[in-house]
């Protein structure tokens, strides 16, 4: 198993207790960004990596900055991690995942086309 599987398989499973559990999302959530902001080497180009980090940091950070906005945070962790149990595995679903989440979803801007 390369450091990808290994880094999948850990994702998948903080996921799987999010889902499969009653507390609160923001833990496993936690442990997701840590995994993907250099928890697990990751070094064989799995865009996984990177998106996920961008994903989890947003999801996360929006309960700590803006903790009024808990409920609706927590309701796009669990949505977030259900779509990506759905998708992982899949590399052209999961850049539909990784282009909806972090552009539609968390407004980050996507790059300009190149100019000829």
């Amino acid at each position: 198993m390369d450091d990808s599987d290994a880094f999948r398989a850990a994702v998948r499973a903080r996921l799987a207790v999010m889902l499969n559990s009653d507390a609160s999302p923001y833990e496993p959530a936690l442990e997701v960004l840590g995994l993907a902001s250099g928890g697990m080497p990751v070094d064989d180009g799995d865009e996984a990596c990177n998106s996920l980090t961008l994903i989890w940091g947003e999801l996360t950070d929006w309960i700590e900055l803006r903790p009024s906005e808990t409920d609706q945070a927590e309701t796009h962790m669990v949505t977030a991690a259900r779509e990506w149990l759905t998708v992982e595995g899949d590399r052209e679903a999961e850049g539909q995942y990784f282009d909806r989440w972090l552009h539609d979803i968390l407004g980050y801007e996507r790059a300009a086309p190149p100019q000829h």
